[in-house]
């Protein structure tokens, strides 16, 4: 009987073991993708998260170099958050074959992508697409360089080694200096996508990182090289604007801001339709302000929208329709695209964004009472001159009705047209790039 009863004791607690274990195992959430968003900028951001929503004991490790763990506590219940960064690719793998909650990625799914992940819903849909910080690359030369402006053409030959000196790109007859960086793999990266890779031969001099490269730009008059927009400006430097078939573009606030600048670069977290509720309230922290002033403090250009800059345009010509449309009004640094393929927004997903933080930035005193200024464009229809202008008047009043539902006054809402065209007829995103929606505020 004794023997009975300890064989039932034994085999009560071999069951119970694996339920102990069972309780003992943290809830997990799981974030994969970009080794750029991934080394830095998304553990701060877990970590404010995390205190944000009352955890705390947190603790941060990194099992193995592409991935980093961070566990937290909060009434008595572990977190354990794992930040694998093998990269884009792998991220938008996960999130399809369920391996992670959330994909960090520096560029837009493909269409392959897109198909395979049919499952997880609208990829572009302002619900599952979370835009959290800008960055891109910048054109230096130093201050006193006559030159203003290259287009992406003459970039594109720069990087191949095709241009040695800097008449072949409208300057003076003399040597040009490209100067590269054995840091940088991020932009390295972006360049290989937006404009074709570097090649190494083309480079005059080849410096630590891009902080240095910067500094020596701006000590050697013939010098020209290409930074990330987050790498800090130094003194002696000046960036070109750039055009990509269309108006030539300076990486300032609002042309960064705006995305008319033609080399910024979204970092994105994609997640599912059915994304599990910790999952949802990381994303959804991701857009606000605390999680901007983490981005901003990591050197990255947060998609808060600050204090309007510079003066309001002047008065114009009676022949000049752009600048009648915007005389006496400042550009707020935003611009507004549309995605008319979505189910759920007629915006696409980053502008959504974008038009949710203008509503709430015009609810402060100082600009509740102050009227904007909507002006659209479209992209060129060589077979129908007059549909561009149709096409954006019908975009310019879109965009005036949706903030007028929100209290807020339009005072001008005007289609220009295919005039300011960003991008040329032969791109295939001229149509994603050109049809757009500049705000103003009067």
């Amino acid at each position: 009987m004794v023997v009975g009863l300890l064989r039932r004791v034994v085999l009560a607690a071999c069951l119970a073991l694996p339920l102990c274990a069972q309780a003992q195992e943290p809830e997990r959430l799981r974030i994969h993708g970009s080794n750029t968003i991934g080394e830095r900028l998304m553990p701060a951001l877990v970590e404010d998260w995390l205190r944000s929503i009352g955890y705390g004991d947190l603790q941060r490790a990194s099992p193995s170099a592409a991935l980093t763990e961070i566990r937290a506590v909060r009434d008595g219940q572990s977190l354990l958050v794992q930040i694998d960064r093998r990269g884009s690719t792998h991220g938008l793998q996960a999130l399809v074959q369920g391996q992670a909650e959330l994909a960090m990625s520096t560029r837009p799914p493909n269409a392959a992508e897109r198909e395979a992940g049919w499952q997880l819903g609208d990829l572009s849909s302002p619900d599952q697409q979370f835009v959290l910080a800008r960055n891109g690359a910048r054109v230096l030369v130093a201050q006193d360089n006559p030159l203003r402006q290259l287009d992406l053409e003459q970039l594109r030959a720069l990087l191949a080694g095709r241009v040695g000196n800097w008449k072949q790109l409208g300057g003076a007859d003399r040597p040009l200096h490209l100067l590269c960086s054995d840091g940088g793999a991020g932009l390295a990266d972006y360049l290989r996508q937006r404009v074709g890779a570097l090649e190494r031969r083309a480079c005059t001099r080849t410096l630590r990182d891009l902080r240095a490269v910067a500094a020596a730009v701006a000590a050697d008059p013939q010098a020209i090289a290409l930074v990330e927009l987050a790498t800090p400006a130094v003194a002696g430097t000046r960036a070109l604007a750039v055009s990509d078939g269309g108006i030539a573009v300076r990486p300032d606030a609002v042309g960064v801001r705006s995305e008319d600048y033609p080399l910024v670069q979204r970092y994105t977290v994609y997640g599912g339709q059915m994304m599990s509720a910790l999952g949802r309230s990381l994303a959804l922290y991701l857009l606000g302000p605390s999680a901007q002033r983490v981005v901003a403090r990591q050197g990255f250009d947060a998609m808060t929208l600050p204090p309007p800059a510079g003066d309001a345009a002047p008065a114009a010509a009676a022949d000049d329709a752009y600048g009648q449309a915007v005389a006496g009004a400042v550009r707020l640094p935003l611009g507004v695209r549309f995605d008319l393929r979505s189910l759920s927004t007629m915006f696409e997903g980053g502008s959504a964004q974008d038009l949710d933080r203008l509503v709430a930035w015009m609810q402060q005193p100082q600009y509740r009472h102050r009227p904007l200024a909507v002006v659209g464009f479209a992209n060129a229809d060589p077979a129908n001159k007059l549909f561009p202008t149709i096409a954006s008047n019908d975009r310019a009043d879109i965009v005036a009705g949706y903030l007028a539902e929100r209290g807020i006054v339009v005072q001008r809402a005007r289609g220009l047209g295919a005039v300011r065209p960003l991008a040329g007829a032969s791109d295939p995103a001229a149509r994603q790039r050109n049809e757009r929606v500049e705000i103003w505020l009067l």
